[in-house]
């Protein structure tokens, strides 16, 4: 049923006329399940809109997040992805990176791969993830190794090579080697709303990852 749900919310009368809320939510660490209860509710004074209560169930859920507020608007449109920036370590091999040397400019390195990471990911992936914006950092440690997911290389290594940096790949980590990042069956459903922006853009919209959403009507 929770193609049911996902159809409703991204119907242009659903989000005219209603208020997706989120009433509940839980995360049992024993068998990665995350719980949430979504109410439907009248906004609309010149359409009667029926109360209903769903509940959302996830099954080996790896992440979830933003879900701060009761409200969802403007981010109320669901939408299950099988590619998205945020599956990326969970759908591709993971490579170790080691990078040697010292930016001669660091705001400049770090700008860039800033920049290029919004570019590649949406901003979904962010620069902190892999470095530090801290002169001191880069005066002491001259070599430092990342791990990325494998169609990022290109990526890095060109940024690399513009700031005279080496950059070589160690290893490549696949699979069951890749232990709880392994998860080809991954997939992303994401409370968004195209109309302000794209599902591959990060403007902070709630989202859960998982590899099996179902849904129920409760109410």
């Amino acid at each position: 049923m929770i193609e049911e749900l996902i159809k409703k919310t991204n119907e242009k009368e659903f989000y005219n006329d209603c208020d997706l809320k989120i009433e509940s939510y839980s995360f049992q660490t024993s068998n990665s399940t995350f719980e949430m209860v979504l109410s439907i509710n009248q906004n609309s004074y010149d359409i009667p809109v029926e109360y209903e209560e769903w509940k959302l169930t996830c099954r080996n859920t790896e992440k979830f997040d933003g879900f701060f507020w009761s409200l969802t608007l403007p981010y109320a449109k669901m939408k299950i992805l099988d590619r998205h920036p945020l599956l990326l370590i969970f759908h591709e091999n993971k490579l170790e990176c080691e990078i040697k040397g010292k930016p001669e400019n660091v705001s400049e390195f770090i700008g860039d791969v800033s920049n290029g990471l919004e570019r590649e990911t949406g901003n979904w992936i962010v620069v902190k993830e892999y470095f530090w914006n801290n002169q001191e950092y880069y005066e002491k440690y001259s070599k430092r190794t990342i791990s990325i997911p494998k169609s990022l290389e290109k990526f890095f290594r060109e940024i690399c090579v513009k700031h005279s940096l080496y950059f070589a790949v160690t290893n490549e980590i696949v699979e069951e080697d890749k232990g709880y990042e392994d998860k080809p069956n991954s997939k992303i459903l994401i409370f968004g709303n195209e109309d302000v922006s794209p599902n591959d853009f990060n403007l902070n919209q709630p989202f859960i990852i998982a590899e099996e959403f179902s849904a129920e009507r409760i109410k």
